[in-house]
């Protein structure tokens, strides 16, 4: 047997090369022959099938170009092929010029062009005019509405026993408290003093709000006390409670009254209890036809030209049905009694969650008949929320007299019960009444006129002209306020700030000694600032170098003189 061997050289065996077994013809010829061969001998092939793929992919309207293969095997000239490809379409080229020029002129394309043209700008004015009533129809931001007279202040209150002869008001004083001495519920008339008295202060052109006492009234006692149909409710009646060592009669419960006297008196006629904590029956006010009858008072003050009313022993309106016995106040002095009133808590007496709906119920009454005449009470409000109705306060400018009536002024204290009021309670614009000898009278009305609220002043005072002025600044009026306690607790501050308007900053040395001040230290918002203008200051301020009115002077160091308040300007910077 032949061995066979393997040549891994790369290079062809002539044994191995392949034979052709027909002559090759170069490209170039074949062209040549196939263009010069009969057109007789180029026949359709009849073997090659076609499966219609590349007519599937084309639309349906056009037609695949025929292709025309000859293919014959017995022929020489083998693998000679003539394809025969149909004439493309001729493309459209559109309408010429003239052809455009004669659809021109036609009248149904004269029409619709201006047809057309007039729909746009039609279309155009139309949206102008609708954006221009956007605009002017859109709803604007209102302007804040001007603070009423009362809010303005300052205010004032006389006393029950000055004389008519003896008023003299300045002209500044925008409203006089006048306290109604006699029962509310019966004629006026009947008290003319007090009613002489209102005409008197109407005649120097100043608004009057009486101050009236709705709870205590014996006008009904006697009818009700004998049990009257019509009035046996009017008052708030209980049986007593029987003792158990001799059957006799006690109180109905442990209610004490502000005078640390129980608050229960015994009638002999009808053999029961009556609430009394004034000395006087006290009116039942979840009695509807109570609640008309002091309605019926406030119109009839109102009739006559009485621009607002002022409640007292508001809180004391209402009490609690049940009639259970105080609780005993845990956090009270030890050294109190079960007969004294700081010994309870009073939680079944005073400022019950009802009383915002009825205050809220009189205010009405008042605003249907004055252009927004102020329903206000006579004592600080206890608890705030029993004063609300839908979180809104029914009472117009409570009274703040507590932080400024002590007999020393501490910084730190103030500073918190100020943020405590405006923050916590959501008092906006209370009624500051200063009472307090810790620094002198002029320094106490830098910090109550210039506050948020109303001065609540002494009827003799004079206003300040100057800080009245400071007073009708747009800061003042509408701005924000900011209280802080600085260098240690030692000097009180407080900004006063409105967009658009210069900022009003208020700083008041309560101590005995001259503190140095440097705000942009002190005063977190004021970082920046560099130049404050003096503006006013109190008349023991004896500091000669910052004793010129409207001088600018560096911010980081203010000399205040002991007991001593100060009103600076400045221009309140993007974010300040």
């Amino acid at each position: 047997m032949d061995k066979v061997k393997l040549d891994i050289s790369g290079k062809t065996s002539p044994e191995t090369a392949t034979s052709h077994s027909y002559k090759p013809i170069p490209e170039q010829d074949m062209e040549d022959r196939a263009l010069s061969r009969p057109k007789s001998l180029v026949k359709p092939s009849k073997d090659i099938a076609t499966d219609g793929a590349d007519e599937k992919m084309l639309p349906a309207d056009e037609k695949v170009p025929e292709v025309v293969v000859f293919n014959d095997l017995k022929s020489p000239q083998n693998g000679d092929a003539k394809l025969d490809i149909a004439e493309a379409k001729q493309a459209f080229v559109g309408l010429s010029k003239e052809e455009l020029m004669k659809y021109a002129n036609d009248p149904f394309w004269i029409r619709l062009r201006w047809f057309l043209f007039i729909t746009f700008w039609v279309l155009w004015v139309a949206m102008l005019i609708g954006a221009i009533f956007i605009i002017y129809a859109a709803p604007k931001c209102d302007p804040p509405l001007p603070r009423t007279w009362y809010q303005e202040g300052p205010l004032i209150e006389v006393s029950d026993n000055l004389k008519v002869e003896e008023l003299k008001l300045d002209e500044n004083i925008q409203g006089v408290i006048v306290p109604w001495t006699m029962d509310p519920y019966e004629s006026l008339e009947n008290n003319m003093n007090d009613l002489n008295r209102i005409k008197a202060i109407q005649k120097l052109n100043k608004k009057v709000i009486v101050e009236l006492n709705p709870s205590a009234s014996d006008k009904w006692f006697g009818k009700s006390e004998n049990r009257d149909p019509e009035f046996d409710g009017y008052y708030i009646w209980r049986p007593g409670k029987i003792r158990g060592t001799d059957s006799s009669l006690s109180e109905p419960n442990n209610w004490i009254s502000p005078n640390n006297v129980s608050s229960w008196k015994y009638s002999d006629i009808r053999r029961e209890y009556y609430y009394s904590p004034f000395n006087k029956p006290h009116l039942n006010f979840k009695n509807s036809s109570v609640i008309k009858e002091f309605s019926k008072v406030i119109e009839r003050f109102l009739d006559y030209k009485v621009a607002g009313i002022r409640l007292r022993n508001a809180a004391f309106l209402l009490v609690d049905s049940s009639f259970e016995d105080q609780e005993i106040d845990q956090t009270a002095n030890p050294e109190l009694s079960l007969n004294q009133y700081g010994f309870f808590m009073h939680s079944k007496t005073e400022s019950l969650p009802d009383l915002g709906g009825l205050l809220n119920e009189w205010r009405r009454v008042i605003r249907n008949k004055t252009e927004n005449g102020p329903l206000m009470v006579a004592e600080e409000l206890g608890k705030v929320d029993s004063y609300r109705v839908d979180n809104n306060l029914v009472v117009d400018m409570p009274l703040q007299s507590y932080i400024f009536s002590k007999p020393t002024l501490s910084v730190n204290e103030t500073a918190h019960s100020l943020n405590y009021t405006f923050n916590i309670n959501g008092i906006e614009w209370p009624l500051w009444q200063a009472k307090t000898n810790a620094i002198p009278r002029d320094v106490l009305n830098i910090i109550i006129y210039l506050l948020p609220g109303a001065p609540l002043i002494n009827a003799t005072e004079e206003v300040l002209p100057i800080l009245r002025k400071i007073r009708e600044s747009p800061s003042i009026m509408r701005g924000i306020c900011g209280v802080y306690s600085l260098l240690n607790n030692t000097v009180l501050s407080f900004i006063r700030v409105t967009p658009g308007s210069p900022g009003i900053l208020v700083v008041v040395n309560p101590s005995d000694t001259t503190k140095v001040v440097n705000i942009p230290a002190e005063i977190p918002p004021l970082a920046n600032l560099q130049e404050v203008t003096i503006r006013h200051y109190s008349s023991n301020y004896n500091d000669s170098d910052f004793s010129d009115l409207g001088a600018k002077k560096s911010a980081t160091a203010i000399p205040l003189t002991a007991k001593s308040g100060m009103v600076l300007e400045y221009v309140p910077k993007r974010g300040e």
